[in-house]
């Protein structure tokens, strides 16, 4: 009788275990995402000849843009960003770094940080590409992770930006019982 109660329990145990497993394996599978954003001209732009060579500069920018296709979180969409710049411009080329702000719908934000290249055309277009990460995000975005790729186009007046890429959001704390 000992041995029947025994393996009962065992096979319980393992088949709580297996959908505790399972259940944390969907909650924490990377959702692939996917956005368009629209920028404006630079709300602060400032920039220094290094000095070096004709055409060398440091760049430091600020650009708001908001979601023309917003990105999907956690049953959130992206409202509008922030992006951030240090650009190291060499002629026609540069390497752009920088970090990113999401505010999403419900006012919970997002963060990012990139590193990519950007091209420049005499006319003043521009192309660029890089990678992201997110660093983290408040709210339902706490705990944020993920990585993607972006491509970005623009003139004077302003840009579009593309980005794709995957994230995971933890599932929320489960509730305290009382003692």
């Amino acid at each position: 009788m000992n041995q029947i109660v025994t393996g009962i329990f065992t096979r319980r145990a393992m088949l709580a275990f297996t959908l505790l497993t399972i259940t944390a394996s969907i909650a924490t599978a990377q959702t692939k995402i996917s956005g368009d954003g629209k920028c404006g001209k630079p709300d602060q732009q400032q920039s220094m000849d290094v000095g070096d060579r004709a055409g060398h500069a440091l760049l430091i920018l600020k650009i708001s843009c908001t979601w023309t296709t917003p990105l999907e979180m956690g049953g959130l969409k992206s409202k509008d960003y922030i992006a951030t710049i240090a650009s190291d411009a060499s002629g026609e080329k540069g390497q752009d770094r920088g970090y990113v702000v999401i505010t999403m719908d419900n006012g919970d934000k997002a963060f990012i940080r990139f590193t990519g290249s950007v091209t420049t055309a005499k006319d003043g277009a521009s192309a660029g590409e890089g990678t992201w990460t997110y660093t983290g995000g408040t709210g339902k975005l706490r705990g944020l992770t993920g990585k993607g790729s972006y491509k970005s186009t623009g003139n004077a007046d302003g840009g579009q930006d593309h980005v794709e890429g995957e994230y995971t959001v933890p599932p929320p704390p489960a509730p305290k019982t009382k003692k």
